[in-house]
């Protein structure tokens, strides 16, 4: 049952929303905004707003992706989940029971898919052995195909990763360092090819996905770890 003691026992949290975790991600925060405010500065002209600007456009992506950050809880044979930026002091809260009735499956890079419930769990690769040990432990069926695929591809996976983050810095780059201004089409021109090469990288995240979904009876993917 479902907030019974004995979940209580052999916790495994993954994204843990701790003191030193809070404060590298406010640590990231201020690195970041100290960089890109003298690039947008430097682009788009020594103005009054440009900082305040980029500071207020920074917050609002860091914001956002605090809220939609995770902490999952595995606690014997219950998954918990709470959000980051919710309430200091709120414990986790139950979501489902696991079992053998259960199957998470290894959907792209950091993202996992617990089925039938459909809960899309996401961590980074080091904390990928720690959710794999604790969902076994529940007696959770674990699907690691994506892993097989990186396995068999590493190339391609690797290409993908560093496409994906080298995109997202790029299109920030592109957008401080080349205004995108209409007398300015080669900021234009730079700045689509940055959100060019992260959309690429995003497709080739997915791809193992969308391949072994097609002729899957009933939808999802077939593979699974040997």
């Amino acid at each position: 049952m479902i907030g019974s003691a004995s979940a209580l026992d052999n916790q495994v949290r993954l994204n843990e929303r701790t003191g030193r975790s809070v404060s590298a991600r406010v640590g990231l925060f201020v690195a970041v905004a100290a960089i890109g405010g003298p690039a947008f500065a430097i682009g788009y002209g020594w103005t009054n707003w440009i900082v305040p600007y980029w500071l207020g456009i920074w917050l609002v992506g860091w914001l956002s992706n605090s809220l939609a950050m995770t902490e999952w809880t595995i606690a014997d044979h219950e998954l918990r989940r709470r959000r980051w930026l919710s309430p200091p002091g709120r414990n986790p809260r139950p979501v489902m029971e696991l079992g053998p009735q259960v199957e998470i499956v290894h959907e792209s890079w950091g993202r996992w898919r617990m089925k039938p419930s459909g809960f899309a769990i996401d961590v980074r690769p080091s904390q990928t052995s720690r959710l794999v040990g604790a969902m076994e432990h529940a007696g959770v069926q674990v699907t690691d195909w994506r892993g097989d695929w990186t396995r068999l591809h590493p190339l391609l996976n690797a290409i993908g990763v560093l496409a994906m983050c080298g995109g997202a810095i790029a299109v920030v780059a592109a957008a401080a360092f080349a205004p995108l201004r209409p007398e300015n089409p080669i900021g234009l021109v730079a700045w689509l090819a940055c959100v060019g090469a992260l959309v690429v990288a995003m497709a080739v995240d997915f791809l193992p996905w969308k391949l072994n979904s097609h002729g899957a009876d009933g939808g999802g993917p077939r593979w699974s770890a040997k």
